[in-house]
């Protein structure tokens, strides 16, 4: 039996704060691979942050995510 390494992450992420939450996300990647995980799972949205129903509908959105 072959075992794997999983790392799950729960970031504390703010709404369109992209380059923010993109520091979180690198970090947390440079922390699992460093605890020896080879995977590392995520929330959805960690990027766009939760609470930007409103952004979505802004012309930007797409690019900067």
């Amino acid at each position: 039996m072959r075992l794997l390494r999983v790392a799950t992450c729960n970031l504390n992420q703010w709404a369109m704060d992209f380059d923010a939450n993109l520091r979180n996300v690198k970090e947390s990647i440079a922390r699992a691979k460093a605890a020896g995980a080879a995977v590392r799972v995520g929330p959805e949205l960690e990027l766009t942050g939760y609470g930007c129903e409103d952004h979505f509908l802004e012309q930007d959105t797409a690019a900067h995510a």
